[in-house]
Formats: structure tokens, sequence, C-alpha cells
């Protein structure tokens, strides 16, 4: 192939449009929890979205998110679960490095719109303390966010977060702090009838004192004292104040202003601190002192960071073996929807271990791990292998580790003890802007033959809003690679590393559209130009997509040469909003535009993501639902096997000047093939604007809706017997053209079909 580059909305308004059929290749799927009989798209509306399914959820010890926290949204925010009965919560903060609230009696709260993928979840209970916005720990004395816009993580010379390690129930925050590494373990316990907060500190060797943020009482004023040779802080707040205690060697604490401070000195072999935090009325400093001194052992952190008893058995379920139709079948997966922690399986992304294991995450934050994806499917087995995760929506194995993109960062998954969970959750790269917006959706991963990665951000008021992001095969660099995305959901990288992206309708995007990536590139999203001065027009698409075909794109995926017969080699592109397949055909004689025809069957769920199995050369899907949308599924993990045999369906293609030509895999019957009346060919324009998508307009009467007819006047068969060529009147460089078909093969077999595609040039 000759692609230099192709291209790419509303992931989730495009978490889609029309939807799937409950048929795949002549399987019926059965009915599960999560299958709904849906009305008609155009009759639905907001409240057919609303599920609060993910309240009752056991979402793991943590869950990563953009959290509404009482003093401001936390961007990228880790709720972690704390107490043996989880009586508390901690909200850490991975790019300031520090807790912006502490409540108890509660977890979350997700919002029920759009499945709670849209409005992010605040916290549910009463608070204890609230710290804001604020760094974690002080930059030479300073507290001031040096952050360009507030936004993204700090500067890697002030602090950098690491990862999270997770010991059964209990999680571990790992980062540094300047040139010190930090582990830190939040926890609670009860005494007294009191529930208390506990934050254990581990620091490697320092050369100067650390001083980190403890708790914030708005309003109140710290105060200070010594007892019992122990330093005590409280913040009065009415009846009950915020008691803060600290223990450890050269550890001390700081009343200023609103907040309390905790001071480390420095040590050339590490030091361990803890500090205690609880609400008690004044008079009570004893007691509080006497619960400190009780539970004054402080149990080193790295104890967390080896890996811990699992915590998720598998599941068993068992597959359906798909019929044949044409060349090709579908086998159905089925997801584990019926499991005890009533997990959600709104499916986004997958890959497969060198074991032939496989790894798909899910959108409310799991990775799960697969086994037994044999010819039978008769023992599949399910296990959870990772929570908590920030809306995974893309997910690549690399070395035989699973790196997942979620909206904060590239997370790259260890499974220290090898018991089939993952224990580390190491941040690869967080360097990516968030504004925390309902559609700020991060999409796909890919990575290139150079080991750079690649995802989509959808559009957002930051400086990678919209843009196609790379990040260095090392983790330490992202950049932007290309702009003007709406809501992309889906990205491909092919033989000679061509990078695609598809886009979904909307302002700026009158149509679907599939793109081959150039270097700085702008792919029409106005709003996401990133540029200077604002651009007159865009790089042209690879191929519009017509609704008829695709009304919301997923990624792109190439089949291995060799595989699939004919169709070795092409592009195979994934529709979310139709649930269906669409193989790319590349114009042969101008390689910067395309086509595209329907592969048969559809999947229970909106396609999004396809990986070929090394281990037996199928094509995996996988997709979920959003809103208005067909699809009876809340995900699906299907495959499409061919199953041999030739496809009725063109091949190749090829446009010039007053013709258009045609190459089957089939031997055609020449009185039908040379029938012009066997051929439909209409072409028209869409018009590029801040208007939500666009009419059709005519390329012929500029200015008049409505599609043009190409008159077709002769249709010639070849010698080959397998290629026709269409010459036509009036042919022209057209945003959108339609060619429908009606022929037989020479053995009498149907060969009919719709292709639809791009004109750049002639």
């Amino acid at each position: 192939m000759q692609f230099t580059v192709f291209p790419g909305g509303n992931f989730i308004a495009a978490l889609l449009l029309i939807g799937c059929s409950l048929i795949a290749l002549g399987q019926t799927a059965t009915t599960t929890p999560a299958t709904t009989a849906m009305k008609a798209v155009a009759d639905q509306v907001e409240a057919d979205w609303t599920d609060g399914r993910w309240n009752r959820a056991d979402v793991g010890p943590f869950m990563s998110a953009a959290i509404h926290t009482p003093r401001g949204h936390t961007l990228k925010g880790i709720a972690i679960k704390v107490g043996d009965a989880a009586q508390a919560t901690v909200c850490f903060n991975t790019e300031l490095l520090g807790y912006s609230a502490a409540w108890a009696d509660g977890f979350l709260e997700f919002d029920p719109r759009r499945y709670g993928l849209i409005g992010g979840p605040k916290p549910k209970g009463r608070t204890l303390f609230a710290n804001g916005t604020t760094p974690g720990w002080a930059h030479d004395g300073e507290w001031d966010d040096p952050r360009p816009r507030k936004r993204g993580p700090l500067p890697r010379g002030h602090a950098k977060y690491r990862g999270l390690y997770r010991h059964g129930n209990r999680v571990a925050l790992s980062y540094t702090v300047g040139e010190t590494t930090v582990l830190e373990s939040p926890w609670a316990g009860q005494a007294g009838g009191r529930l208390f907060l506990t934050r254990t500190f581990e620091l490697g060797q320092a050369a100067t004192p650390l001083t980190a943020l403890i708790a914030t009482k708005h309003g109140a004023k710290a105060v200070l004292k010594q007892i019992d040779g122990l330093a005590v802080a409280h913040l009065p707040a009415g009846d009950e104040s915020l008691w803060v205690v600290a223990l450890g060697q050269g550890a001390s604490l700081e009343a200023e202003n609103d907040r309390v401070l905790l001071t480390i000195q420095p040590g050339k072999s590490g030091r361990l601190a803890k500090v205690f935090l609880l609400q008690a009325p004044l008079g009570q400093a004893e007691s509080i002192v006497a619960l400190a001194k009780a539970n004054a052992a402080i149990e080193p952190p790295a104890r967390l960071a080896k890996g811990g008893p699992g915590l998720w058995p598998p599941l068993a379920t068992r597959g359906i073996v798909g019929k044949p139709l044409d060349a090709f079948a579908i086998d159905t997966i089925r997801l584990p929807f019926d499991n005890p922690w009533d997990a959600l399986l709104f499916t986004a992304g997958h890959d497969f271990l060198p074991d032939g294991s496989a790894l798909v995450c899910t959108a409310h934050g799991d990775v799960w791990r697969l086994t037994g994806l044999d010819a039978t499917l008769e023992n599949v087995t399910w296990r959870r292998y990772a929570t908590g995760l920030f809306q995974p929506l893309g997910l690549k194995v690399v070395d035989g580790r699973g790196y997942v993109i979620g909206r904060d960062q590239i997370t790259r998954l260890h499974d220290l003890n090898a018991d089939g969970e993952a224990d580390f959750y190491e941040n690869f790269n967080n360097d990516l802007l968030s504004a925390g917006g309902g559609h700020a959706y991060a999409t796909s991963l890919e990575t290139d033959s150079r080991g750079n990665f690649y995802f989509t951000k959808c559009a957002e008021g930051t400086a990678h809003g919209g843009s196609l992001i790379r990040v260095s095969g090392d983790g330490g660099k992202l950049d932007v690679f290309a702009t003007g995305f709406r809501n992309p959901n889906g990205l491909g990288i092919g033989p000679g590393d061509v990078i695609t992206v598809g886009d979904q309708q909307g302002g700026w995007v009158p149509e679907t559209r599939v793109d081959v990536m150039r270097r700085g590139g702008f792919y029409g999203y106005m709003p996401m130009h990133h540029r200077a001065e604002k651009p007159e027009t865009y790089d042209p698409p690879y191929a519009f997509v017509p609704r008829l075909l695709d009304n919301s794109a997923g990624g792109q995926v190439w089949v291995p040469p060799g595989q699939w017969g004919a169709l070795g080699g092409r592009m195979i592109h994934l529709s979310y909003g139709r649930c269906t397949a669409l193989v790319a055909l590349q114009d042969e004689v101008h390689p910067g535009q395309g086509a595209m025809w329907q592969l048969p069957g559809r999947y229970l769920s909106g396609a999004m993501r396809g990986r070929f199995n090394p281990h037996d050369g199928h094509l995996y899907v996988s997709g979920l639902r959003g809103w208005q949308t067909a699809a009876v599924h809340d995900g699906c993990f299907q495959r499409l096997r061919f199953v041999g045999g030739v496809l009725r369906q063109p091949i190749r293609y090829a446009t010039r000047a007053g013709e258009l030509e045609l190459g089957f895999d089939v031997k055609l019957d020449r009185e039908l093939a040379e029938d012009p009346q066997s051929y439909s060919l209409e072409q028209w324009n869409y018009l590029w604007s801040s208007q939500y998508g666009s009419k059709d307009w005519s390329i012929r009467d500029p200015g008049k809706n409505g599609r043009d007819s190409v008159v077709i006047r002769t249709a010639t068969l070849q010698p080959d017997g397998k290629t026709v060529v269409l010459r036509v009147s009036g042919l022209a460089k057209a945003m959108q053209f339609q060619l429908k078909y009606d022929i037989d093969d020479t053995g009498g077999k149907l060969v009919r079909g719709t292709m639809a595609g791009t004109i750049n040039e002639l």
C-alpha cells in the first residue's frame, strides 16, 4: 500500500446512532442482564440512557476519575477505599500528588446519565477535610501551582507520579518529590467509637526536609500543641475539630492558617512517618494522643509493593460458534454479564498476550483476562485482571504487558506475583492535558514499528484537545502529531506505519470520515486547529462514509498478508454506529483516496476495536453502546472468521477521468456485467461548516440540495472476466460517491452491494 497518510465523533455523541442487530451471521444472541429492548433510534430520549447500575457495582479498592471534590474538580483523581470495612475514602490527585479530600461513610456516587460515561462522580458521605487543588508537597518552601492554566502534571523536577500498588484491598502510592522517592499508604481504623485515618510514608534518601499538606479546613485556624512528646494539631470546626497527630523520627507538624503541614527531616537511610487524622470535640487531645500511641507501629508501605492476595476468582462462559455466511462467520464469546461484583461489561479494547490469552478492557474501569479462545469456545474463562482505571478505551500488549489508555494516562499493568491479577498500575505517561469535559475521552491505543504509542483525544479546551497524540516508546515524551478532530473513536496503524483515524459527524465534520495522518495535518474540526491563524481548508479525507454504511466510526485494522484470500493486506474499518465491519479499498490510481463496502454480519454492540489474533489468525472485535443506538448488549467480544471461498464483492478499484474500474474475486456473468442498468452511481458534496453535519449538495448545481446521478454510458468486462470498466459521463471530484451494483457470477450466484468513497482527484 502506498499510503503516506488516512482520518477521524462524537465518540460518545457517537456512542451511537444506529445500532446492531441480534443476529451475527446466523447466530442469535441469548438474553442477558445487559440486553435491552431498545426503542427505534429516532424515538430514543435522554431518559433511555439514564442507567444507575454503576452505583451497584463493586469497582474494586479504588476508582480513577474526574471527581467533583468539595473544593474543586480533581481532574485526575483516585478515590481509594480505606479501612477493613471501607469506612472512609480518600481522593489522591495524581497530578498534584496530594489528597484533595477525604470523607467517611461512603465511596462515590456515579452520575447515571448515559451509563455514567459523561459526568464525573462525586463523593458520597460526610467530608472530613477538603484540600482542594493545591500541590501536595512544597517546592523550595513554596506552595504555588506552577502549571499553565492549572492543568497537567507538576514539572518533573518538582514531583512525579509513578504508579499504584494494589495488595489485596490495600493500596500504596508511589511517586517522587524532587529526587526523593515516596511510598505512602492510606488506611482507616476504628477506636473508641471514632473513625481515624492514617497516612504512612516511606521516604528514600533526601538532602533537604520535605513538607506535605495534610489537611485544610476552610475558615478554621490551625492550632499546634506538643502533648506527651507528640506533635498535635487541630482545626476547629464547630462541635467537632479535625485533629492531626504525627509519629516517626524526624516528623513534625506545622500550623499555617487553615491548614496543617507535615515536615519530614532528611535521613541517610530514608524515613518512616505516620499521620493520624480524626474528628473529635475540643478537650479530647489526651485521648487522641493515647489512641495514636496505641497504634504507633509504622509498617513500611514497601510491604504492599510485592504483590498480594487475589480478589477475583475466575468465571466461565461458553461461546457460540457462528454459522458461515458467504466466506465468513462470526463467533460470539459470551461476556460474564452476570458476575458476583455487578461489574459492567462495556468492552472498549483488547489485545493478545504471548500465551494466546486476551486482555479486554471495559469503559467503566476494568481489564479482564480471557483463556480458552479455541475453535469450540466451550470453556472460556474470564478473570478480572485490573480495576479502577479511568474510562479505558484502548489497550495494547507490548512485550507481554498490557498498556491501557484512560482519560488520565497510559497505564502499564504488572502482575508481580503471577497470580493472574495486576498488582502494579504503573504510570507510563500522564502528560495528557484534561479539562474534565463530558466528552473528553482518550480513545484507542496503537504502536508503530519504532515503538511509539498513539491515541486520540476528543475535543476540549486544552492544547491536546481534538488531536492525535504520540508518546515515545520509553514513555518519556508526549507530543501532538495531528489536529482537527471532533470526537475520534478509533485509529489504526498499518503497513509502513500508515496511521488512520476515524472521526464522527458534527460541527465541521459533515459526515463520518476516515483520514490518513500527515504529521502536522489538520483534519477539519475548526475549534481544534491549534494554529496561530485559522486555517481556510483542511486535509482531505481518505474517505467520507455515508450513513448508509456508517454513522459513527470505530477503529481500523489491516488483514495480515496471506490471510482472508483476496483481502490479504487490505484495511478493515469498524463501524461503531452500524455494528459492522467494512472493507476499505485504496484507489489504485490515486492512493490518497478510497472506498468501502460492508462485510456480512452485525455485531452485538458498536464495533470499535479490532485485532487479529496471531495464534489463530482470526479478527476479534470489541465494542460497546452509549446512547442513541440500536445495539442490544452493553458490550461484545466476537471474532470474525474467514471460512474460505471467494468474495462476491469488489477487491480493488480505480478512478480515472470518465472511468470507474471495479475488480472482483469471481468471474462475472458477461450479460449482466456489461449491462449499464446493473449499476447506479451517485455523487455529491457536503458543506464544511459549524452546523451539525451536512445535507447532500449537488456538484453540478452548487447551492442546490441533493445528489447528482452519474450516467453510466457503457460497462465493459475485461478479458480476465473479473474486471469491469464503467465509462461514465460527469464523474467529478466528489466528497462522496456511492455505487450500487447488482450482477451475477458465472455460476449464477448474486454479486450485489454498495460501495462508497471519496474522489479527491481524478
